[in-house]
């Protein structure tokens, strides 16, 4: 076959879809030495791309996502590869390119959830953009030959929501991505990572964006009970891009007086990134919504315990390798911290289920189910 991929969000800059396409295509090249594949990246993305497979050939597609410029141009870009088979591994498939597809759906929160206070566009804008992502969404799930979803969670809202066939949704799990980005044990020595933050244990640690749906504010209401109604000292330490939604997260942090219970680290290397990990009391994932869950599946394969909200698909991807809290509450989120701080019997117990439970988890297997997907479609 001649399969396609959409690589145009490669990489890191491209987030959670960004991490996913890049890991897909890597391992796809591991496990796939017989189809043709063409990988279409923007500029940094085919600078950084070098495939190892002869049947790997990549093509400059500089054009940008979201917006009518890649549904004018990007059909006629995938048209002069006289593909079998295009994968586009978003929402975002063209309109007007009619040959066989494959998708993915990472989630469906922007829908669920992407009320007015999610954006800071003007009503207009905000009301035509979310109409335009329903309508794509909803045109792309109907069209493709098969719809990857990262977990059972996300098959049943897409069921739900459009009323798609199950049989035509695939479930392939992804995995971390920090695993072998550790520090040797003399580099650890050398960079100070909790002095460089200004970060003192013990900490709990959130890592992720901090959109409502993320559900950032009421954790840290939470911290603030553990700390002056619970007695229990501890700091929360969020890591992220900054934007106008950790704005609001530290504006009401301030308003409420826990400010001084937060450090917020801004973006942050991988290499730092997993010493935060793993100097951590826990890893806190307090979200309303998630697709798969990521930051969670990261601690656990680095051995950190997993404290988490009990909604979506968290309890799926976790299972009981984790201690669960209701998110919509505050005062329920500090006492199942309080409960894991200090508590070395209790931390143990989920760090080796949660070691037990990210084997689970593996790129390259998702590569191989993705392949399958592949073969069904194109027939």
């Amino acid at each position: 076959m001649r399969i396609g991929i959409d690589a145009r969000l490669w990489g890191s800059s491209g987030r959670g879809v960004g991490r996913y396409v890049q890991n897909l295509v890597e391992n796809l090249e591991r496990v796939d030495s017989k189809n043709k594949y063409f990988i279409f990246l923007r500029e940094k993305g085919f600078n950084t791309f070098l495939p190892h497979g002869e049947n790997f050939h990549k093509v400059l597609a500089d054009v940008p996502w979201y917006g009518v410029q890649e549904q004018v141009v990007m059909p006629g870009i995938f048209s002069a590869s006289n593909l079998d088979l295009l994968h586009v591994p978003h929402f975002n498939a063209p309109l007007l390119y009619g040959e066989r597809m494959v998708v993915t759906i990472h989630d469906l929160t922007m829908l669920k959830f992407g009320g007015r206070e999610t954006s800071t566009l003007p009503a207009p804008l905000f009301y035509a953009k979310r109409l335009g992502l329903r309508v794509v969404t909803e045109l792309a799930v109907r069209r493709a030959a098969r719809v990857i979803v990262p977990s059972k969670f996300v098959k049943k809202e897409l069921v739900r929501t459009f009323t798609l066939p199950p049989g035509k949704i695939v479930v392939t799990p992804e995995a971390g991505v920090l695993a072998g980005k550790e520090r040797t044990a003399a580099e650890r020595e050398i960079e100070d990572v909790l002095g460089k933050y200004r970060i003192t244990k013990p900490y709990f640690l959130y890592v992720g964006s901090f959109y409502p749906h993320k559900n950032v504010g009421r954790l840290v209401e939470a911290v603030k009970v553990l700390n002056e109604r619970l007695k229990k000292s501890a700091q929360l330490v969020l890591v992220g891009g900054k934007d106008a939604f950790l704005e609001r997260v530290a504006h009401q942090a301030l308003e409420i007086g826990a400010l001084k219970y937060l450090v917020l680290t801004g973006y942050v290397t991988d290499a730092d990134l997993v010493d935060l990990y793993r100097e951590a009391e826990a890893y806190v994932q307090p979200s309303l919504s998630e697709g798969f869950g990521l930051g969670s599946v990261e601690a656990m394969a680095l051995g950190v315990p997993v404290v988490q909200s009990e909604a979506s698909c968290l309890p799926e991807i976790a299972g009981e390798a984790a201690l669960y809290f209701d998110p919509q509450n505050p005062r329920d989120i500090a006492e199942k911290l309080a409960k894991v701080l200090g508590n070395k019997t209790l931390r143990q117990g989920l760090v080796k289920k949660g070691l037990a439970r990210a084997k689970d988890f593996s790129w390259e297997k998702m590569a191989r189910e993705t392949l399958g997907v592949y073969r069904k479609a194109a027939r």
